[in-house]
Order: structure tokens, then C-alpha cells, then sequence
């Protein structure tokens, strides 16, 4: 068998881990990002848009060695020049590089980013995970007090209230900061200690560099019946801020569970973090009120509601070499937000908006007809109203062409026959209704705009 016969045996499939997005996942995704746009401009975010990879160091520094998206999950890569590289994992660190790079610390004393993007992690998938996938993030520079961390926070609960997202639980937690939190280490160093003969390869080699880690294990952790928790080791300044934070949540009307054992994957967070989850997608943890054995749910119990995560990291601009600038962030993924959608049956039906059909009866009307169809595809008061206009398919017969106005479920077809271009008009047909009229083509334009109103379009 040649080569050209086995390439051509080849029946080709997306990578595994990855997925296509088809016409009607893509409207809503559209629909999702429409509203994480508008909402954000109203809280005074901008947005940014970095490279999808960056250099692997930029990682290493900023996530830490320990966690499992550096030891396990990125893609690394080496470009011609022997430069090694990864595609990026999560959004925050090209952020602020990017704000370190462009000095936005001195023409932005406040900056608020937002950024939209597909991000890769060589996880195994599962039901909306991919390797591939899509976060919508924003990251918040500048600002070191509560007023921040408690906008933050109600700014994602306004989006998933706005998303008509009501099954959704924010648990919020405080990891301390320089000062108490080498002392929570120790205390969990010596518990680990006595448990370590039980623990698996991962939380013993982790033991040393980040024990932090060991209360996100998927193995260990649900059997580590009496973790201390490191609200008992807060400082009197973390205390403050976190009392500060959930104040000014409950005044605003935002709500939050306290989960005293709410860890972040990722190292650079400091103080408030926290995470958004839906029983719609699996199970969630048990409010803080439960008892401890029912208190420490697994990583992979909470990674099967997780929508989004995120917190403050007041370190880590200055840790990757820029200014001290105090941050914090979140992002959420695309995919398991609309699987939530749906799954909660709130998803939004997936709309294209009014099509028009343009047909030709008759070689003779050809030039004409493709005129027009050119001519309604560039008025911008159509594409306004989201009015599309397919057609060129004048070939056909004419039953032919009204046969795939209907596949394409065209609400109207406009007809240029060779009566009605030489009497200076065209035959407008509702294919809904199964009506049709003769009208002036100079008038089509005002017509189609009488029957189709604004609100007939695809909204934001």
C-alpha cells in the first residue's frame, strides 16, 4: 500500500482532550462572553490580550514547583532558538507579566484587566474538562484593601445571578499571609508528621517544599480526618481583613460559605481565596457547619462543581520582578459554566438571528439578484437588527433554492424573477407564514426593516 493510500485511510479526529466548537456551542459561548463583557466594563475592567504561550520560567516562578499543573500538566516545548516554552496553563501570569512589562504599575496606580482565551493542561479529561480549554479571568492591580477582595467577589456573583445561574455556592476562605502563615505550616508539618507512614509518593515528596498541598490531595485528603485549619493561626491583620471582606459582602448582599479548609491550586495566593461551585455538575462541599469528617471533601468531590476560583496574590508582581504591587483575580471556565447552564436548563437557546434568502428565477436575473444580495449583506442597519442574508445559489432552480431557504430556515426569501426586474420590483415571500407580496425594490430595505424589529436579533 503507497503512503498517499494510507493517508488517505485515515479518518482524522480531533486530538483527544480537545473538542470543536460548532456554530451553535459557539453562539453560546458569544452569549457568555457578551455578558462577562458588559458586566466588566461596568466594574471599570479592560481588556488584555497576551500570548498563548510564554516562557516555561514565567511558571515555574510564578505557580510553583510543587503544584500539579507544573509537575504534571503543562506543555512544554523547545523553539528553534532552544528556548523553552509552554502554553499557557492559566491566564494571571502572562497578565502580569504583561503589566510588569509595560510598566502599567506607573500610568495605571489602578488596573483592572479582563482577559477571554482558550488555556492547556495535559489533565486527564473528563465530562467539561479538556486540554483545550476556554477561561474568562480578570485580574485587579493596586488596590490592597477589603473594598477590593469584596468587589471582586460580588462582581462574580453578579455575572452568574446575571447568567440566571441560581444553584451556586461561593466558599470563601483566608490562607494568611507572611507572617501566620509559616506558623499554620508548622502546626500542619507536625501533623503530617505522625500521618506520614499512610501518605501516598505525592504528599510525602511534598511534605518538605509545600504542605499546603497535601489538603488539595485526592487520595489523602478525605481521610485526614483532623487537619488543623488555619483560621486558628490567623495574625491579628489577616483576622481584620478577612472580618473586613465578609462584612462588607453581607451588607451588599452578597452571600459565601466560610471553608476553613478551601485551598488553591496554585502557590502565589495570599489572604482571600475562593471558589464558585453547582451541585448541577456533582457534588458539592458541605457547609462549614458540618462536622469535620463530612467538612473535608476530596479535591476531585470539588472539582466536579467547580465553575470558578480565584484570590488575592499580593506577592507575586514583586515575586516574578516587578514593583510591590498588591493584586488579586479570578477566572472561570467557559465550558463548565455553559454545562452548568444547561444542565440547570437556563442556557439561553442558541440564536442566529433573522436570515433572509435572496433567489434568482432565470439566467437573465442573475447580475441583479447578486447585486442585491450584496447590497442587503453591507446596510448597516441590517446588521444592526443581526438580519443575515444568504443566497448566490441562483443556479438552482427555483423550487431548489425556496427548498434550502427552508433547510437554512430562512424566515424570508426575496425573489428577483424576470417580471419583476423589469418592472423595478421583487416578490417578498414570508416562508413562515406562506404569504408573499410584490414590493418597489428601492423599498426593501425600509420593508424588512418594519417586519423584522430590533428585538427579533441576537441580544448581548
Amino acid at each position: 500500500m503507497s503512503y498517499n493510500s494510507i493517508v488517505m485511510s485515515v479518518k482524522f479526529q480531533a486530538v483527544r482532550g480537545t473538542h470543536d466548537l460548532l456554530p451553535d456551542q459557539t453562539a453560546h459561548f458569544q452569549q457568555l462572553e457578551a455578558r462577562a463583557r458588559a458586566l466588566f466594563g461596568q466594574f471599570g475592567f479592560h481588556e488584555i490580550r497576551t500570548p498563548t504561550f510564554e516562557a516555561l520560567e514565567l511558571f515555574h516562578r510564578s505557580l510553583g514547583e510543587t503544584t500539579d499543573i507544573v509537575e504534571k500538566e503543562m506543555y512544554v516545548f523547545e523553539d528553534r532558538g532552544g528556548r523553552k516554552l509552554a502554553l499557557r496553563p492559566e491566564g494571571t501570569a502572562g497578565v502580569v507579566r504583561a503589566f510588569i512589562e509595560h510598566h502599567l504599575a506607573q500610568t495605571n496606580p489602578v488596573c483592572k484587566l479582563f482577559y477571554i482565551g482558550p488555556m492547556f493542561r495535559a489533565e486527564r479529561p473528563q465530562a467539561g474538562r479538556y486540554r483545550e480549554f476556554w477561561q474568562i479571568g480578570a485580574e485587579y492591580f493596586g488596590n490592597p484593601y477589603p473594598e477590593a477582595d469584596a468587589e471582586l467577589l460580588l462582581m462574580v456573583q453578579t455575572l452568574y445571578r446575571a447568567l440566571g445561574l441560581t444553584d451556586v455556592q461561593f466558599k470563601l476562605n483566608s490562607l494568611g499571609d507572611a507572617t501566620c502563615r509559616p506558623v499554620y505550616r508548622r502546626a500542619l508539618t507536625d501533623y503530617l508528621e505522625a500521618e506520614k507512614p499512610g501518605l501516598c509518593e505525592d504528599c510525602v515528596r511534598r511534605m518538605a517544599k509545600n504542605p499546603f498541598r497535601i489538603l488539595d490531595c485526592k487520595i489523602d485528603g478525605p481521610r485526614l480526618k483532623n487537619l488543623p485549619t488555619i483560621d486558628s493561626f490567623w495574625c491579628g491583620d489577616c483576622r481584620i481583613h478577612f472580618k473586613a471582606v465578609t462584612s462588607l459582602l453581607e451588607k451588599a448582599g452578597g452571600q459565601y460559605v466560610f471553608t476553613p479548609r478551601l485551598v488553591r491550586g496554585l502557590d502565589y495566593y495570599t489572604r482571600t481565596v475562593f471558589e464558585v461551585s453547582t451541585s448541577s455538575l456533582g457534588a458539592q462541599d458541605p457547609p462549614s457547619s458540618a462536622s469535620k469528617e463530612e467538612g473535608l471533601a476530596s479535591k476531585q468531590e470539588r472539582s466536579q462543581g467547580a465553575l470558578a476560583a480565584g484570590g488575592r496574590y499580593d506577592t507575586l508582581v514583586k515575586q516574578i520582578g516587578g514593583p510591590d504591587v498588591p493584586a488579586l483575580g479570578f477566572a472561570l471556565g467557559s465550558e463548565r459554566t455553559l454545562d452548568a447552564l444547561k444542565a440547570a436548563k437556563t442556557q439561553p437557546a442558541a440564536s442566529r438571528g433573522v436570515l433572509v434568502f435572496v433567489a434568482a428565477q432565470g439566467e437573465e436575473t442573475v447580475p441583479a439578484a447578486f447585486q442585491l444580495l450584496q447590497e442587503l449583506r453591507s446596510n448597516p442597519q441590517l446588521g444592526e437588527r443581526h438580519i443575515s442574508v444568504e443566497g448566490g445559489f441562483f443556479q438552482k432552480k427555483l423550487g431548489a433554492q425556496l427548498t434550502l431557504a427552508d433547510r437554512l430556515d430562512a424566515r424570508y426569501c426575496v425573489i428577483m424573477g424576470q417580471d419583476e426586474l423589469e418592472k423595478g420590483e421583487i416578490t417578498f415571500r414570508s416562508l413562515k407564514e406562506s404569504t408573499q407580496t410584490r414590493i418597489p425594490r428601492q423599498k426593501l430595505i425600509s420593508h424588512l426593516l418594519d417586519v423584522i424589529p430590533a428585538e427579533a436579533g441576537i441580544q448581548p
